[in-house]
């Protein structure tokens, strides 16, 4: 196929993408038919929506480049003083926006001493003034109030193209050592809710539907404007007691 364009660096990248999906739907044209009709009925739609998924995509790679970041920066300074550094998968309910997320899995730090666990560490990464956590994430950081941080990486007006390197990733790491504690109340009152709409949501000749979306927690800038700096995080740790 001969690919006409205005000049010879898009008629490049054109001819790069008419082969990739030629590659990709060379076995199910029919596949490839459906989605180019999607596309010219409402151009403009279509192109919106890829650019959601692509800028999604992006995100996803920037909090993992982040969270290996932090990963590094936590087991070179942390086994230093004794500790191992892990991560861990907890589940597949998480932020995109927000959450460091590997494999599918939004993933916490998990750092032990002589084999026990002493603190688990759930980081995110925000250009706005909030962070949110999903409901499994506030249930673990309530059910384990005294060992559970939350590390906020507020990224300001950084675009995902944007580089981000160790020596940013401790200017900005605020730890919430006390995350667990503040959000405990708001957890107990959505666990009532959902008794309640459970209790009302029964069978019966007339039912109540409640369609609505995930709960999430919304972390304001002065939650984590308020916790400690890296270099405070490091200097807590030397004096972390542990069972």
């Amino acid at each position: 196929m001969k690919v006409i364009a205005k000049n010879e660096e898009t008629r490049v990248e054109l001819d790069k993408a008419m082969g990739a999906l030629f590659s990709i739907f060379m076995t199910n044209p029919s596949r490839l038919n459906q989605i180019a009709q999607l596309a010219q009925s409402d151009p403009k739609l279509f192109i919106e929506e890829m650019e959601k998924r692509l800028y999604t995509r992006e995100q996803i790679q920037r909090n993992q480049a982040i969270g290996s970041l932090v990963e590094k920066l936590l087991k070179d300074i942390l086994e230093k003083e004794g500790f191992k550094v892990k991560v861990t998968g907890v589940g597949s309910d998480f932020v995109i926006e927000n959450d460091f997320v590997k494999d599918n899995m939004e993933t916490i730090f998990e750092v032990k001493k002589e084999d026990r666990i002493c603190l688990y560490i759930e980081v995110k990464t925000t250009s706005q003034d909030f962070v949110k956590m999903t409901l499994n994430q506030a249930h673990e950081a309530k059910d384990k109030m005294d060992r559970y941080a939350l590390c906020v990486i507020q990224l300001n007006s950084l675009k995902i193209s944007e580089e981000i390197d160790e020596e940013y990733i401790r200017k900005q790491a605020k730890f919430v050592m006390n995350i667990g504690e503040k959000i405990r109340d708001k957890v107990e009152k959505v666990e009532n809710l959902k008794a309640q709409q459970e209790a009302i949501s029964e069978a019966g000749d007339i039912e109540v539907e409640i369609s609505e979306g995930p709960i999430r927690f919304k972390i304001n800038k002065t939650v984590w404007e308020e916790g400690k700096t890296f270099e405070q995080f490091l200097e807590f740790t030397r004096g972390f007691k542990y069972e």
